[in-house]
């Protein structure tokens, strides 16, 4: 994208329109560091999508363990119920029927709903 406003202000300086110019060149630095920004917030959650896939293919062998007479202790019990209200909370924050992209709804920076567009 950067490449493309560069591409604009020497339009703009080819017709005549330098000082079109040079504004865009001037807010080039802050237009590079919030699409970094933007970068980086999917980056801050790549791990999701594997530990997500690891905690379901566990589930699933434990609850056939325990189906097939395997005995929990009284302390796994207690982890697997905090593990299910844990996971429920996220399901229902991203599922709430409300339209804020995931993407804003987990923020390192603004620790929580994002506002750094804001």
């Amino acid at each position: 994208m950067i490449k493309e406003l560069i591409k604009l202000a020497d339009h703009l300086d080819s017709i005549g329109h330098g000082d079109y110019a040079d504004i865009l060149d001037n807010l080039m630095p802050d237009i590079a560091y919030e699409l970094d920004a933007l970068d980086n917030h999917y980056e801050d959650n790549y791990m999701l999508e594997s530990q997500l896939s690891s905690i379901s293919e566990k589930a699933i062998k434990i609850k056939d363990a325990i189906k097939s007479g395997s005995m929990a202790e009284d302390w796994m019990e207690t982890y697997i119920a905090q593990a299910d209200l844990m996971i429920d909370n996220i399901y229902d924050r991203i599922f709430s029927g409300e339209d804020t992209p995931l993407e804003d709804m987990f923020c390192k920076k603004c620790r929580g709903k994002c506002h750094c567009d804001k």
